[in-house]
């Protein structure tokens, strides 16, 4: 199926990754975001990225697009440290299932950061006429010809031969395809802000904070988490290239601080989600009023307008299903904790993963349903394995609940 028409709900990194590389090997591909542009919202703050994640990137991005994924990264040490809520290093957990299971490319480090923001801007380049901005998938029909009919919010139709949801944890696609696969809040929310990483912040923050990322909690689970991002090399040729706010974005090095709570000992939902910044942050530091003074301090140094709430949610894993030309990648079938930091490299490797079959289908390797019924097989395997491991992790450290059986 050489002529093989592919729909992608969702601009998100997994979407879009997914593009670049079909894009790249010249396949038909469009996708369809609702964001009504690029930087219409913050579409979150750092990422950890591991070998699958990077593997992912190599393989979809053309070589300067990778080399300006590189300048615009992070390198910390591989420190993840874990304190108690007066600044006492508390024993250090395993961390073996934030390692990537890809290939390793060139000399780049197991534990990278990146802004999500910035990766999201390095993946339209290119895609400029393949993205549609504005249009939101809601369903979809089958027809008698194995091909399928995909319905846009603004009432046109499209007809495509591969429907690929990329669209969340809130997927209309997902929905429809897969009714069966329940989302499920994890009892667990979380208040997230960026701490501006200047000469004046570094001053006043504590030096051992600056790694991977660290975790202060106390016997509550209440936490707050550091996580820091300095880029390579935002001076590179390949910055300056691009538009201002891409320059600018790219020029500023921050940390991500995440403050989480049960539940039942946090502001109830109605209060939370309608809060300002203003309030959320002093919320915060009330909390904490206890807590070392260094750890506060970090909550002092918040970007108040970067401040929102966010409830912790997860897919459940759920069984087989026979495959069709309608299929699922990233949060729309494996949104899961983030107690493990590995949500982002699993939504990528979906892309990479995917993305190798539908090229074999399309070089007539491959028959098209068992190309995209390949891809589910493994996906359930490493992606349903990383829910789960998440969620142990996040029960046993965040606190929050476990997965239903």
């Amino acid at each position: 199926m050489s002529n093989l028409r592919i729909v992608i709900a969702g601009g998100g990194l997994a979407g879009m990754t997914l593009a670049h590389h079909l894009h790249r090997n010249g396949l038909d591909v469009t996708v369809y975001e609702r964001d009504p542009a690029l930087a219409s919202r913050d579409p979150g703050y750092r990422l950890h990225i591991n070998s699958t994640g990077t593997s992912a990137l190599h393989a979809a991005l053309e070589p300067r697009l990778w080399e300006l994924f590189l300048a615009t990264s992070g390198r910390p040490t591989d420190d993840m440290l874990l304190f108690d809520d007066q600044f006492n290093l508390r024993q250090a957990r395993d961390t073996t299932g934030m390692t990537g299971t890809g290939t390793p490319t060139e000399d780049i480090p197991e534990h990278m950061v990146m802004c999500r923001s910035t990766l999201r801007r390095i993946l339209h380049i290119g895609l400029e006429k393949t993205v549609r901005f504005g249009v939101a998938v809601t369903g979809y029909r089958t027809n008698p010809d194995s091909t399928v009919t995909v319905c846009l919010d603004n009432g046109d139709t499209i007809e495509a031969d591969v429907l690929i949801a990329a669209d969340g944890v809130n997927s209309a696609v997902r929905t429809q395809r897969l009714p069966q696969v329940r989302v499920v809040d994890l009892g667990s929310r979380h208040i997230t802000a960026k701490i501006p990483l200047t000469q004046d912040t570094r001053a006043r923050l504590p030096q051992q904070l600056f790694n991977t990322f660290s975790l202060a909690f106390d016997s509550h689970h209440d936490g707050l988490t550091f996580g820091p991002l300095e880029r390579t090399d935002p001076e590179s040729p390949l910055v300056k290239e691009q538009e201002q706010d891409f320059q600018d974005e790219a020029g500023k090095n921050y940390a991500l601080s995440i403050f989480n709570s049960l539940t039942d000992r946090m502001l109830p939902d109605a209060e939370l989600f309608t809060a300002g910044p203003e309030q959320l942050k002093a919320y915060v530091l009330q909390r904490l009023a206890s807590w070392h003074p260094a750890l506060v301090e970090t909550v002092r140094l918040w970007d108040t307008a970067t401040v929102q709430a966010l409830t912790l949610r997860s897919c459940v894993p759920t069984d087989a299903w026979e495959p069709t030309n309608v299929t699922v990648i990233g949060d729309a079938i494996h949104a899961m904790s983030s107690a493990l930091g590995i949500g982002a490299n699993t939504a990528l490797r979906d892309a990479h993963v995917l993305g190798e079959e539908l090229l074999a289908v399309s070089q007539g390797k491959k028959a098209l349903l068992d190309g995209i019924g390949d891809y589910e097989e493994a996906m359930r395997d490493y992606g349903f394995t990383a829910v789960r491991k998440s969620a142990a992790v996040g029960t046993q450290v965040i606190g929050h609940h476990p997965l239903p059986e």
